[in-house]
């Protein structure tokens, strides 16, 4: 009964603040044209972003202006119309890179959001944080892993501490192996590569203290009966991946 409690305040959560970004981004219109590389087919992918109203949208019609907007098609305002709906299909789409909360936070970065106006970078901070919330909840197996979203959140220089913390004040048995795909997150964390690429390094190591904390371990450790019998490895795996992180911190010291 608590899971489906917690759960049910995430989506209540995540519905608000997908209502929002629509809201805060409803002053721009959809382009007529698109300023794009010819070898993008500009056309074929404005009649794509025209075949339905934007709430409608489906992913495989967003899918190619949302990998390469801002690179090679389309301009920071046409991009401000559909993020609304690119962040949305975030949370169900894995089809197009462009949906990725990584790739996203890198075009947010090329686009200066930080110089936008509050309302538009708030909605969006406000959304990053609840769908994390929301997928901790789910089955790494079918959804975006949480680490991305902890990467995007990086990435943006969001706060993302407290979200640290929640994931283990509440460990229900899906956030907890949410948590255990860390394991394929740690090297890169240690060398500021891959998905950790333009994350300042004191942020990574603040993570990666985090993860060779007590505070992770314990939590780790008291979810495993919780854990279906044959999912249980990936939290020994990471128990041992955090072992093995400790002896190389405490060695070269």
């Amino acid at each position: 009964m608590l899971d489906y409690r917690i759960m049910l305040s995430a989506e209540i959560d995540l519905s608000e603040r997908v209502r929002e970004l629509y809201a805060s981004f409803s002053a721009y219109s959809p382009p007529k044209t698109l300023d794009a590389s010819p070898l993008r087919d500009p056309e074929k992918i404005i009649a794509e972003l025209n075949s339905a109203p934007l709430v409608d949208l489906g992913e495989d019609a967003l899918g190619p202006f949302a990998t390469y907007a801002l690179t090679t098609v389309g301009e920071v305002s046409d991009y401000k119309y559909y993020l609304p709906r690119i962040l949305a299909l975030s949370l169900v789409s894995g089809s197009h890179v462009g949906f990725d909360p990584i790739v996203i936070a890198g075009k947010l970065r090329l686009a200066e959001w930080d110089k936008w106006p509050l309302n538009e970078r708030s909605a969006i901070a406000s959304f990053v944080y609840s769908a994390w919330a929301y997928e901790r909840l789910h089955a790494t197996s079918l959804r975006t892993s949480c680490w991305n979203w902890i990467a995007a959140m990086a990435r943006l220089n969001l706060q993302f501490e407290a979200c640290l913390h929640l994931w283990t004040a509440l460990p229900t048995p899906n956030a907890m192996l949410q948590l255990a795909e860390g394991v394929s997150e740690i090297k890169p964390l240690q060398k500021g590569k891959g998905n950790w690429e333009d994350v300042a390094a004191i942020r990574c190591d603040g993570i990666l203290r985090w993860i060779t904390s007590a505070e992770v371990e314990t939590a780790l450790i008291e979810s495993i009966d919780a854990i279906e019998a044959e999912e249980r490895w990936k939290i020994e795996r990471m128990l041992d991946e955090v072992e093995d992180v400790r002896r190389v911190i405490l060695a070269s010291k």
